[in-house]
């Protein structure tokens, strides 16, 4: 509350110097800072009224500017319109914003060429690769790759060694996602290579009181090494990624709760994609699923239904998942009656349309266990309810459950 009254007294403050502003550069200097101090605003209440309320302090400060045709002011414009939009984008009209985002952060760019102001290009650079980041598909992120590498091309021009490690960080990201996408595997572990090398130059670039930053960096680096330790099935790269995670929840335990649950919702998918390693005994088997199943335990804490329901849903059915394959291994009737539980605890809040192979191996996992629970009648009601999704979009996968069908009905 405190921020909130200080950013709307600057904000009053700014109006009136407004009125009794004595020169046009002056009147621009106000209406910039004023747009700078709606955009403050906007993080703490009426989100979208006061970007809106930015956007339009800085229409104004660029009349202002093309008068005097100042190209180093409208540059800062145009990159902080670049901005506006970038944030609407986060709430409203995806491509659009992004689009629009992205030719004012273009039109900053070509300004700060004609005035050779390269530390400012280095940051505006930075920005626009962050829009196309943000589109999330394949074509948009190798965008986004190009110009970070424009911005890496001015790293010794930059203000401060800190811009440098976070174009290094987008690096990294970009070349995560690409991996991500890439179906040819030697493509995939050259991407995911050059995320986890830029990560680990990411991280050169802070100082130690950039707390945030580096747990961000070393999230992202943990998860491009679990990437590549399950197509490479290496569990050096599964303990390095680890070390990663772990020195995270350090930082994260005092400073943001949600990023610590998930965390911990993060150690536990490395513990069970490292379970099924083929190479794995059935002891150590057992012991990375009770290490996954703790931690997935401990990060639904974080995540309660009421105010995160898919997060709920995604890890209760992770335990689930678990819990079946140490019934499996361990042959426990008290583990499939807790598989019971967890499905059930969401099988009414999974949206089928959105979800449906989540939807139908929920109930696949539930007419299971209570298959081995003994209530036949049950079991079979939702194993047919799984079928009933499959045959929509996986006929093989149809064929399966229908032959489990069928077998259960001749017991």
């Amino acid at each position: 509350m405190e921020n909130y009254d200080e950013l709307m007294n600057s904000i009053l403050s700014l109006k009136e110097q407004l009125q009794n502003a004595k020169s046009s550069y002056e009147k621009l200097r106000i209406y910039m800072n004023l747009g700078l101090t709606y955009l403050l605003l906007s993080d703490i209440s009426d989100e979208r009224d006061n970007i809106v309320s930015a956007l339009l302090n800085f229409d104004e400060a660029e009349k202002i500017a093309k008068t005097v045709e100042n190209k180093e002011d409208l540059a800062e414009i145009e990159s902080n319109k670049g901005f506006v939009f970038y944030k609407l984008a986060h709430i409203e009209d995806l491509l659009y914003n992004l689009e629009t985002s992205a030719k004012h952060y273009l039109n900053a760019i070509n300004l700060l060429k004609e005035v050779d102001h390269k530390s400012k290009l280095v940051r505006v650079y930075y920005n626009l690769a962050n829009t196309y980041l943000l589109g999330k598909d394949l074509d948009s992120i190798k965008v986004s790759l190009k110009y970070f590498e424009e911005a890496l091309k001015l790293k010794e021009d930059a203000e401060d060694k800190k811009i440098v490690g976070l174009i290094y960080h987008g690096i990294g990201v970009a070349n995560f996602l690409l991996g991500k996408f890439e179906p040819d595997f030697e493509k995939r572990v050259e991407y995911l290579t050059k995320a986890i090398e830029a990560f680990k130059e990411s991280l050169e670039y802070f100082e130690s009181d950039d707390t945030l930053d580096i747990a961000s960096t070393r999230s992202h680096l943990a998860s491009s090494l679990l990437e590549l330790a399950l197509i490479k099935e290496d569990r050096e790269l599964f303990e390095e990624a680890l070390d990663n995670y772990k020195y995270v929840l350090e930082i994260y335990k005092d400073k943001s709760p949600e990023d610590y649950g998930t965390t911990l919702f993060n150690i536990g998918t490395l513990y069970f994609n490292e379970s099924r390693l083929r190479d794995i005994d059935e002891k150590t088997k057992v012991k990375l699923l009770e290490n996954a199943l703790n931690y997935f335990e401990e990060s639904l804490n974080y995540f309660p239904k009421d105010t995160h329901k898919e997060s709920f849903i995604r890890i209760n059915y992770e335990i689930a998942v678990c819990l079946r394959e140490l019934f499996f291994l361990k042959n426990s009737p008290e583990l499939i009656e807790e598989v019971k539980e967890h499905i059930e605890e969401i099988i009414d809040d999974i949206d089928e349309s959105k979800n449906p192979y989540t939807y139908l191996t929920s109930q696949f996992f539930l007419g299971e266990a209570y298959f081995y629970l003994g209530d036949k009648e049950k079991a079979l009601s939702h194993y047919e309810e799984s079928l009933r999704v499959a045959e929509n979009f996986d006929k093989e996968l149809a064929q399966n459950i229908k032959e489990v069908i069928e077998k259960i009905k001749s017991i």
